[in-house]
């Protein structure tokens, strides 16, 4: 199955998992499961950053409304994520790519340079989620022991997120 052409579906799809996770697995007040930032991290980068913003705030938001239940605390943290998805692929995949618009695989850059776009788009997308969630009523400790186990493991879903959505054109 290309990725190119079926981007749309599967995007679907990974919205309505992360609706059942955050509905059903929900094991523990430290952690939680979103693939959500990475799946704003491998929209087209045909998609312009206005659209990409447009879609992270609809994905989170229907996040919210499906599952969550605090309206706008996904979005809020979701939008900036996209707003910062082509600064973060420049980073750590170059210019080139952006030019081209290209997509970039796990294949084609190795788990290196993929993990860390990815670690810095969840570690932006749980720092704004979880000060917004806590909103001062929950201690320092708390907040970073559920940040870093929270990281963990997204990063890990967050990486068969990536790998699911690009595209591997490499020969």
């Amino acid at each position: 199955m290309r990725t190119g052409q079926n981007f749309g579906l599967l995007y679907c799809l990974l919205l309505i998992c992360q609706v059942l996770l955050c509905n059903y697995f929900q094991f523990t007040p430290y952690a939680m499961l979103t693939l959500l930032p990475a799946m704003i991290l491998c929209v087209p980068l045909t998609v312009s950053t206005l659209g990409c913003m447009f879609l992270a705030f609809a994905s989170g938001l229907a996040v919210d409304w499906l599952a969550e239940g605090i309206i706008g605390l996904n979005a809020s943290a979701l939008v900036p994520v996209a707003v910062l998805r082509k600064p973060v692929i420049r980073i750590f995949f170059g210019e080139d790519l952006i030019t081209r618009k290209d997509s970039f695989s796990l294949r084609k850059y190795g788990m290196a340079k993929v993990s860390a776009a990815v670690l810095t788009c969840l570690l932006v997308f749980l720092t704004i989620y979880i000060f917004l969630d806590g909103a001062g009523t929950r201690s320092l400790w708390f907040n970073l022991i559920r940040g870093g186990v929270t990281l963990l493991c997204s990063y890990l879903m967050s990486m068969i997120v990536v790998n699911t959505l690009t595209p591997d054109d490499r020969k």
